[in-house]
């Protein structure tokens, strides 16, 4: 957790400054969601086990290949989706999620219309490719976050 704290703190980058976060746009129910989702937070977006090292000698998110700028809760909200993806229940994913400061200082309104978002995109691109397991895990990750919510088919 201390690692998407660090990265939380970085200042976004002047070259960051066009990189608006807009993959989960399509996903929201309307525009007026959308300002849940913006922010000028430098975001990592593709929180995965394979892009969080951790060693002896330290810890470091690595795989910068999708930045963008939004919402700072964005991050651990993707980390909740991976964690619960791994095994662990939403209320222990929210709970290590917790321990980040844009978690801990984020609306929970606009965690919801995240997670709302992110169990539709989810589902699309696991119905694209069916074949595909791990994409129907992450779709059920989201699936079982949204319901820890409260978020019901219909939304919000």
């Amino acid at each position: 957790m201390d690692l998407l704290n660090r990265a939380a703190s970085l200042e976004l980058p002047d070259v960051a400054r066009g990189w608006g976060e807009d993959r989960w746009d399509a996903y929201v129910s309307s525009e007026d969601e959308l300002t849940f989702l913006r922010g000028d937070a430098l975001l990592h977006t593709d929180i995965n086990p394979s892009n969080l090292v951790v060693g002896d000698a330290g810890a470091w998110l690595i795989d910068w290949s999708w930045p963008t700028r939004g919402a700072a809760f964005i991050d651990p909200a993707c980390f909740v989706v991976q964690l619960v993806s791994v095994g662990h229940s939403p209320e222990s994913a929210e709970g290590w999620a917790a321990r980040c400061t844009a978690w801990a200082n984020a609306d929970p309104k606009a965690i919801d219309v995240f997670a709302a978002a992110d169990l539709r995109m989810h589902r699309a691109i696991a119905d694209q490719r069916p074949d595909q397991a791990w994409l129907r895990a992450m779709a059920e990750a989201a699936q079982a976050w949204a319901d820890r919510r409260g978020i019901t088919e219909a939304g919000l």
